[in-house]
């Protein structure tokens, strides 16, 4: 029986919450098969995801089994995100996707695929025949839709995985059905008091303004629950409001780069004038926009050659851009997922940034403020435990009212600031750089540590050897300084064995497959340590002296 604990691997390019992550989701996977791991966006999940994979396939090259594994999503940013940090950890795999089809490869174990391809009736023999022992699913809320549990069907032996930041759905059902079990990570607040979120001032209309009773009175709902577009055109896609969108944005924000979440095609184009009409560089992005014009338009604002994006729901999940300095919310939503999604755009770490939320619809006095200490776990388990939103919702309310400085008078519509996380709040971040020490010739820009495999400690427990993908170094266990043994084109997978040799006073560092494999071909000598007094010395295979010495 497979120990699934062995797989987990030591990965130095993790953040020490994504290393705990890990193990607990290999643990977890002893006992259960479908997992579902909630964590607050921008705090890394594809990484975590493509480090799991990274350590599966290790494990496989050392057993000599070649699992299948298959990573899907359900849109184009998505599994762009996921084939790009593959590609950074140089993991080989291929595409399933129309928007991708140069990278459809399908000798490849390690498959990446929209949901709408994978599971599409022409694609049937396709994923019944590839038979995938593990299947890691991305924005994991949507699993629910009748898509995502074809997978269940068709591959009902696998290990399954879902990562999500928001583990919640409009109906409040739950996600018993799918997963049997649910992991959670730090809060938002955590995350940002240690440091690896950004701090934010969030402004909004008060929760008793006349916006906020004209959502309440709306009674038209699609068929996911929210809000109809048709009616919030009608009350918000006014002159008025827009004016009001663009005064909160001079007053808070004026001259920062940022995101605004609309209604519809229309109203972003009704936002993009208002805005340009001042002299704002702004552009509009929705479903409809060409690929091209959308690519054009993001790296344009990447680069920060555009002040503004507009959008309508493109920017909720899978768009990853630092350097937002601000959000502002246009458009009421039901979802609860779509408010976390979209505010948490504006809160990856880049600097020290304070991130600016503007609510112009008063999203806080539904759903609470970001950093809210949600009960996910009461999310994920739905109507059994009888939770809901609302009674969060009530929770919520009476806190806000308790705000300093809120002047709560009838139909006042002004923008106030409701929360300012200040960035004294938080703590230092514990950073890998803080404690990791490389030799001034070697610089953390020069080396990105893409993958990690260690070999057991030696000399009584001092060192260990660490292969990545720059090369092999030499570990201090109690300081964890490295220092270059030999920059080669290293080989994926498999074990380094560290032997000594009493009488010459070396050890001879061996990187091989397995165990089994020690004394063929495909094992090989990487190089031998020599022990002078209290010096090591390093000697590559090809016998050139490298000029490292590490006292003992």
């Amino acid at each position: 029986m497979i120990d699934y604990n062995e797989f987990c691997q030591k990965d130095i390019t993790l953040r020490d919450y994504q290393q705990l992550a890990k193990e607990e989701i290999f643990s977890k996977w002893n006992c259960v098969d479908n997992i579902l791991y909630q964590m607050p966006t921008g705090t890394g999940k594809t990484r975590l995801f493509t480090s799991i994979i990274r350590d599966i396939n290790v494990w496989g090259l050392r057993h000599n089994i070649n699992y299948r594994i298959l990573i899907i999503a359900h849109r184009s940013e998505l599994i762009e995100q996921s084939s790009h940090s593959l590609d950074k950890y140089r993991i080989k795999h291929g595409v399933l996707a129309g928007t991708m089809k140069d990278k459809r490869d399908l000798t490849q174990a390690i498959q990446v695929a929209s949901i709408q391809t994978i599971t599409h009736p022409s694609n049937r023999c396709l994923i019944e025949s590839l038979q995938f022992d593990f299947i890691i699913i991305d924005e994991a809320h949507h699993a629910v839709a009748n898509s995502y549990q074809k997978l269940w069907k068709f591959c009902p032996n696998s290990k399954k995985l879902g990562v999500t930041a928001t583990p919640w759905r409009m109906n409040n059902s739950g996600f018993t059905q799918l997963f049997d079990a649910y992991i959670p990570s730090m809060s938002i607040k955590e995350f940002i008091q240690k440091g690896w979120l950004a701090a934010y001032q969030y402004y909004s209309i008060p929760s008793n303004s006349e916006i906020i009773k004209s959502i309440e009175s709306i009674r038209e709902f699609d068929i996911e629950g929210d809000y109809k577009n048709s009616v919030l055109t009608q009350v918000f896609d006014t002159s008025k409001i827009r004016a009001q969108l663009y005064n909160s944005y001079v007053k808070n924000a004026l001259g920062k780069k940022g995101i605004i979440y609309s209604i519809s095609r229309e109203h972003s184009e009704h936002i993009c004038s208002q805005y340009r009409s001042h002299n704002i560089v702004i552009e509009n992005i929705d479903s409809e926009t060409p690929a091209k014009i959308r690519e054009n338009i993001i790296k344009a604002f990447k680069n920060g050659d555009i002040d503004i994006i507009v959008n309508v729901d493109i920017f909720s999940e899978g768009f990853d851009c630092p350097d937002i300095e601000f959000i502002q919310l246009a458009r009421p939503t039901r979802s609860l997922v779509k408010y976390i999604q979209q505010v948490g755009r504006g809160l990856r770490k880049n600097g020290n940034k304070q991130c600016i939320i503007l609510d112009n619809v008063g999203m806080y006095s539904r759903f609470g403020l970001p950093d809210e200490d949600r009960d996910w776990e009461s999310f994920f388990y739905g109507n059994k435990i009888e939770h809901s939103i609302e009674k969060t919702n009530s929770r919520n309310k009476g806190n806000l009212k308790a705000c300093q400085n809120m002047d709560l008078s009838e139909g006042n519509e002004d923008m106030i600031l409701i929360q300012n996380f200040d960035t004294s709040q938080i703590s230092k971040q514990e950073n890998f750089t803080q404690t990791l020490s490389i030799p001034k010739i070697y610089t953390q820009k020069e080396y990105k540590y893409h993958f990690s495999i260690t070999s057991k400690q030696f000399n009584s427990g001092k060192y260990i050897i660490e292969e990545n993908e720059e090369g092999f170094f030499i570990v201090n266990t109690r300081t964890l300084s490295k220092m270059l043994l030999i920059k080669m084109r290293t080989i994926r997978g498999g074990i380094i064995i560290v032997s000594k040799e009493p009488e010459k006073k070396s050890f001879t560092i061996i990187k091989t497959l397995s165990n089994s494999t020690l004394h063929t071909p495909l094992s090989y000598i990487i190089g031998t340590l020599h022990k002078e007094g209290l010096l090591l010395k390093f000697t590559s295979f090809d016998k050139s002296k490298i000029n490292i010495t590490i006292t003992v």
